[in-house]
Protein backbone atom coordinates (compact mmCIF):
# COMPACT_ATOMS: atom_id res chain seq x y z
CA UNK A 1 0.00 0.00 0.00
CA UNK A 2 1.33 3.78 -0.55
CA UNK A 3 1.69 6.18 1.39
CA UNK A 4 3.00 9.40 1.46
CA UNK A 5 7.06 9.43 1.00
CA UNK A 6 7.17 12.63 3.59
CA UNK A 7 5.63 11.05 6.53
CA UNK A 8 9.25 8.99 7.03
CA UNK A 9 10.61 12.37 6.93
CA UNK A 10 7.93 13.39 9.56
CA UNK A 11 8.58 10.95 11.93
CA UNK A 12 12.07 11.12 12.11
CA UNK A 13 12.29 15.00 12.57
CA UNK A 14 9.31 15.41 15.40
CA UNK A 15 11.46 11.81 17.21
CA UNK A 16 14.75 14.41 17.17
CA UNK A 17 12.73 17.63 17.76
CA UNK A 18 11.34 15.57 20.97
CA UNK A 19 14.49 13.44 22.55
CA UNK A 20 16.33 17.52 22.62
CA UNK A 21 13.00 18.48 24.56
CA UNK A 22 13.68 20.02 27.70
CA UNK A 23 10.67 18.66 29.34
CA UNK A 24 10.34 21.46 32.15
CA UNK A 25 9.76 23.32 29.18
CA UNK A 26 7.02 21.05 27.33
CA UNK A 27 4.68 23.43 26.51
CA UNK A 28 7.00 26.34 25.27
CA UNK A 29 8.28 23.37 22.87
CA UNK A 30 4.78 22.05 21.97
CA UNK A 31 3.73 25.77 20.96
CA UNK A 32 7.16 25.66 19.03
CA UNK A 33 6.13 23.35 17.44
CA UNK A 34 2.45 24.56 16.61
CA UNK A 35 4.14 27.21 15.33
CA UNK A 36 6.44 25.61 12.70
CA UNK A 37 3.43 23.27 11.99
CA UNK A 38 1.21 26.28 10.76
CA UNK A 39 4.05 28.30 9.30
CA UNK A 40 4.95 25.41 7.27
CA UNK A 41 1.77 23.81 6.26
CA UNK A 42 1.14 28.00 5.43
CA UNK A 43 3.61 28.07 3.20
CA UNK A 44 3.60 25.30 0.99
CA UNK A 45 -0.68 25.06 0.52
CA UNK A 46 -0.34 28.58 -0.31
CA UNK A 47 2.21 27.94 -2.84
CA UNK A 48 0.57 24.85 -4.20
CA UNK A 49 -2.58 27.20 -4.44
CA UNK A 50 -0.99 29.52 -6.59
CA UNK A 51 1.14 27.16 -8.95
CA UNK A 52 -1.93 25.79 -9.67
CA UNK A 53 -4.86 28.66 -10.02
CA UNK A 54 -2.23 31.07 -11.75
CA UNK A 55 -0.67 27.82 -13.82
CA UNK A 56 2.79 29.52 -13.36
CA UNK A 57 5.05 27.80 -11.63
CA UNK A 58 7.17 30.54 -10.42
CA UNK A 59 4.90 31.75 -8.47
CA UNK A 60 4.45 31.44 -4.28
CA UNK A 61 3.48 33.68 -1.53
CA UNK A 62 6.86 35.64 -1.38
CA UNK A 63 7.60 36.01 -5.13
CA UNK A 64 4.20 37.48 -5.57
CA UNK A 65 4.97 40.01 -2.49
CA UNK A 66 2.13 38.71 -0.31
CA UNK A 67 4.55 38.00 2.03
CA UNK A 68 6.31 41.26 2.24
CA UNK A 69 3.43 43.20 2.45
CA UNK A 70 1.76 41.22 5.03
CA UNK A 71 5.47 41.75 7.30
CA UNK A 72 4.98 45.86 6.18
CA UNK A 73 1.51 45.57 8.18
CA UNK A 74 2.73 43.82 10.91
CA UNK A 75 5.99 46.16 11.49
CA UNK A 76 3.18 49.06 11.26
CA UNK A 77 1.58 47.50 14.05
CA UNK A 78 4.42 46.76 16.16
CA UNK A 79 5.42 50.55 15.88
CA UNK A 80 1.56 51.48 16.50
CA UNK A 81 2.23 49.21 19.51
CA UNK A 82 -1.73 47.42 18.19
CA UNK A 83 -2.72 44.26 20.30
CA UNK A 84 -3.23 40.89 18.27
CA UNK A 85 -6.49 41.03 16.64
CA UNK A 86 -5.77 45.03 15.41
CA UNK A 87 -2.55 43.54 14.29
CA UNK A 88 -3.70 40.83 12.42
CA UNK A 89 -6.70 43.12 10.82
CA UNK A 90 -4.08 45.99 9.37
CA UNK A 91 -1.84 42.98 7.74
CA UNK A 92 -4.99 42.00 6.51
CA UNK A 93 -5.98 45.52 4.93
CA UNK A 94 -2.54 45.46 3.66
CA UNK A 95 -3.11 41.62 2.18
CA UNK A 96 -6.25 42.38 0.40
CA UNK A 97 -4.24 45.58 -1.38
CA UNK A 98 -1.64 42.93 -2.59
CA UNK A 99 -5.15 40.79 -3.31
CA UNK A 100 -6.53 43.23 -6.07
CA UNK A 101 -3.36 43.80 -7.52
CA UNK A 102 -3.05 40.32 -9.05
CA UNK A 103 -6.44 40.10 -9.50
CA UNK A 104 -6.01 43.03 -12.49
CA UNK A 105 -2.82 40.78 -13.60
CA UNK A 106 -4.48 37.30 -13.29
CA UNK A 107 -4.01 36.71 -16.76
CA UNK A 108 -0.18 37.70 -17.62
CA UNK A 109 2.20 35.27 -16.08
CA UNK A 110 5.28 37.50 -16.85
CA UNK A 111 3.80 40.35 -16.01
CA UNK A 112 2.43 38.88 -12.57
CA UNK A 113 5.99 37.90 -11.68
CA UNK A 114 7.16 41.49 -12.20
CA UNK A 115 4.65 43.06 -9.84
CA UNK A 116 5.36 40.63 -7.17
CA UNK A 117 9.02 42.11 -7.26
CA UNK A 118 7.64 45.48 -7.88
CA UNK A 119 5.95 44.78 -4.30
CA UNK A 120 8.41 43.24 -2.95
CA UNK A 121 10.94 46.21 -3.57
CA UNK A 122 8.12 48.88 -1.72
CA UNK A 123 7.27 46.84 1.25
CA UNK A 124 11.14 46.00 2.02
CA UNK A 125 11.77 49.90 1.26
CA UNK A 126 8.77 50.93 3.47
CA UNK A 127 9.81 48.47 5.97
CA UNK A 128 13.08 49.67 6.26
CA UNK A 129 11.49 53.49 6.33
CA UNK A 130 9.38 52.79 9.42
CA UNK A 131 12.38 51.28 10.62
CA UNK A 132 14.80 54.13 10.64
CA UNK A 133 11.94 56.66 11.58
CA UNK A 134 10.87 54.27 14.60
CA UNK A 135 12.27 55.05 18.04
CA UNK A 136 11.68 51.72 18.93
CA UNK A 137 14.16 49.03 19.97
CA UNK A 138 13.91 47.33 16.52
CA UNK A 139 16.80 43.96 16.62
CA UNK A 140 13.37 41.95 17.03
CA UNK A 141 11.70 43.25 14.60
CA UNK A 142 14.72 42.74 11.78
CA UNK A 143 15.01 39.30 13.30
CA UNK A 144 11.56 38.41 12.44
CA UNK A 145 11.39 39.74 9.69
CA UNK A 146 14.20 37.15 8.22
CA UNK A 147 12.25 34.28 9.24
CA UNK A 148 12.09 33.06 13.04
CA UNK A 149 9.88 30.01 14.55
CA UNK A 150 12.21 30.27 17.91
CA UNK A 151 10.03 33.04 19.33
CA UNK A 152 8.37 33.42 22.87
CA UNK A 153 4.47 34.21 22.61
CA UNK A 154 2.48 36.91 24.88
CA UNK A 155 -0.68 35.49 26.55
CA UNK A 156 -2.95 36.60 24.27
CA UNK A 157 -0.59 35.66 21.34
CA UNK A 158 -0.85 31.97 22.58
CA UNK A 159 -4.60 31.62 22.51
CA UNK A 160 -4.49 33.30 18.75
CA UNK A 161 -2.08 30.33 18.42
CA UNK A 162 -4.39 27.71 19.52
CA UNK A 163 -7.03 29.77 16.87
CA UNK A 164 -4.94 29.94 14.09
CA UNK A 165 -3.58 25.77 14.50
CA UNK A 166 -7.15 24.75 14.55
CA UNK A 167 -8.25 26.56 11.48
CA UNK A 168 -5.13 25.43 9.59
CA UNK A 169 -6.42 21.89 10.50
CA UNK A 170 -10.05 22.76 9.02
CA UNK A 171 -8.26 24.60 6.10
CA UNK A 172 -6.00 21.20 5.26
CA UNK A 173 -9.03 19.01 5.60
CA UNK A 174 -11.01 21.18 3.43
CA UNK A 175 -8.65 20.93 1.02
CA UNK A 176 -8.21 17.01 1.28
CA UNK A 177 -11.62 16.41 0.81
CA UNK A 178 -11.70 18.65 -2.27
CA UNK A 179 -8.07 17.80 -4.05
CA UNK A 180 -9.64 17.16 -7.52
CA UNK A 181 -10.66 20.48 -7.55
CA UNK A 182 -7.43 22.21 -6.85
CA UNK A 183 -5.96 19.22 -9.79
CA UNK A 184 -8.57 21.07 -12.15
CA UNK A 185 -7.68 24.64 -11.34
CA UNK A 186 -4.26 24.07 -13.19
CA UNK A 187 -6.75 23.76 -16.50
CA UNK A 188 -8.49 26.46 -18.43
CA UNK A 189 -12.13 27.33 -17.86
CA UNK A 190 -12.85 25.72 -20.39
CA UNK A 191 -11.31 21.99 -20.07
CA UNK A 192 -12.25 22.20 -16.08
CA UNK A 193 -16.12 23.08 -17.27
CA UNK A 194 -15.99 19.76 -19.11
CA UNK A 195 -15.81 17.59 -16.12
CA UNK A 196 -18.55 20.02 -14.79
CA UNK A 197 -16.29 21.88 -12.23
CA UNK A 198 -17.04 25.37 -12.61
CA UNK A 199 -13.76 26.98 -11.92
CA UNK A 200 -14.56 30.81 -12.01
CA UNK A 201 -16.77 29.73 -8.25
CA UNK A 202 -13.55 28.56 -6.46
CA UNK A 203 -11.09 30.63 -7.64
CA UNK A 204 -11.25 33.66 -5.35
CA UNK A 205 -12.10 30.98 -2.68
CA UNK A 206 -8.47 29.38 -3.16
CA UNK A 207 -6.82 32.72 -3.81
CA UNK A 208 -8.35 34.12 -0.60
CA UNK A 209 -7.36 31.19 1.65
CA UNK A 210 -4.12 31.15 0.42
CA UNK A 211 -3.56 34.88 1.22
CA UNK A 212 -5.27 34.52 5.15
CA UNK A 213 -2.72 31.59 5.49
CA UNK A 214 0.42 33.42 4.09
CA UNK A 215 -0.27 35.98 6.51
CA UNK A 216 -0.70 33.83 9.69
CA UNK A 217 2.63 32.54 8.69
CA UNK A 218 4.11 36.03 8.50
CA UNK A 219 2.55 36.75 12.01
CA UNK A 220 4.28 33.90 13.68
CA UNK A 221 7.48 33.82 12.01
CA UNK A 222 8.12 36.56 9.97
CA UNK A 223 8.85 36.18 5.95
CA UNK A 224 10.17 32.70 4.76
CA UNK A 225 10.45 32.96 1.15
CA UNK A 226 10.64 29.48 -1.08
CA UNK A 227 9.09 26.98 1.12
CA UNK A 228 6.09 28.04 -1.11
CA UNK A 229 8.22 27.30 -4.52
CA UNK A 230 10.36 24.30 -4.04
CA UNK A 231 8.08 22.09 -1.60
CA UNK A 232 5.08 21.61 -3.19
CA UNK A 233 7.34 21.18 -6.95
CA UNK A 234 9.07 18.24 -4.98
CA UNK A 235 5.33 17.16 -4.06
CA UNK A 236 4.34 17.01 -7.31
CA UNK A 237 7.14 14.99 -8.92
CA UNK A 238 6.85 12.25 -6.48
CA UNK A 239 2.81 12.44 -6.81
CA UNK A 240 1.77 13.19 -10.08
CA UNK A 241 -2.04 13.80 -10.07
CA UNK A 242 -2.40 12.36 -6.92
CA UNK A 243 -3.29 15.51 -4.67
CA UNK A 244 -4.21 13.97 -1.79
CA UNK A 245 -0.75 12.65 -1.45
CA UNK A 246 0.43 16.34 -3.26
CA UNK A 247 -1.08 18.14 -0.11
CA UNK A 248 0.31 15.30 2.47
CA UNK A 249 3.71 15.78 1.04
CA UNK A 250 3.76 19.50 0.39
CA UNK A 251 2.78 19.84 4.39
CA UNK A 252 5.16 16.79 5.69
CA UNK A 253 8.38 17.58 3.53
CA UNK A 254 8.06 21.83 4.71
CA UNK A 255 6.88 21.01 8.28
CA UNK A 256 10.72 18.59 8.25
CA UNK A 257 12.75 20.68 6.77
CA UNK A 258 11.77 23.68 9.61
CA UNK A 259 12.04 21.01 11.67
CA UNK A 260 15.22 19.87 10.84
CA UNK A 261 17.00 23.17 10.05
CA UNK A 262 15.68 24.23 13.74
CA UNK A 263 17.79 21.25 15.06
CA UNK A 264 20.85 21.75 13.32
CA UNK A 265 20.81 25.46 14.23
CA UNK A 266 20.04 24.26 17.81
CA UNK A 267 23.20 21.63 17.75
CA UNK A 268 25.67 24.10 16.53
CA UNK A 269 24.74 26.65 18.68
CA UNK A 270 23.81 29.09 15.87
CA UNK A 271 20.70 32.06 15.83
CA UNK A 272 20.25 32.41 12.49
CA UNK A 273 16.78 32.75 10.93
CA UNK A 274 15.01 29.68 9.14
CA UNK A 275 14.27 32.88 6.05
CA UNK A 276 18.00 33.18 5.24
CA UNK A 277 18.48 28.95 4.84
CA UNK A 278 15.57 28.51 2.28
CA UNK A 279 16.67 31.68 0.60
CA UNK A 280 20.28 30.36 -0.09
CA UNK A 281 18.49 27.35 -1.36
CA UNK A 282 15.45 28.22 -3.21
CA UNK A 283 17.61 31.07 -5.03
CA UNK A 284 19.04 28.71 -7.47
CA UNK A 285 16.19 26.71 -7.73
CA UNK A 286 13.98 29.58 -8.67
CA UNK A 287 17.12 30.66 -11.01
CA UNK A 288 16.58 26.92 -12.44
CA UNK A 289 12.80 26.93 -13.29
CA UNK A 290 12.59 30.02 -14.66
CA UNK A 291 14.97 29.81 -17.37
CA UNK A 292 13.31 26.05 -18.02
CA UNK A 293 9.98 28.10 -18.22
CA UNK A 294 10.99 30.93 -20.37
CA UNK A 295 13.27 28.73 -22.55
Amino acid sequence: MKFPTSLIFLIVSLFFYFLQTDFSLFFLSVHKLMIIFIVASSLSISGLILQNLLKNPLVEPYILGISSISALGYVLSIILNLNVILSNLLMLIFVFICFFIIILNYDNSFKLVLVGIAINILSSSLINFLMAISKQDIFKTIFILWGNVDRILRNSEIIFLYFCFVFVIIIIFWLFLNHEKLLLLSLSDEEALSFGFDIRRYKKIFLIISFLLTSISVYFAGIIGFIGLIVPHISKMLNGDNYGFVIVDSIGFSVSFIVFSFLIFKFLNLSLPIGIITSIIGTPFFIVILLRYFR
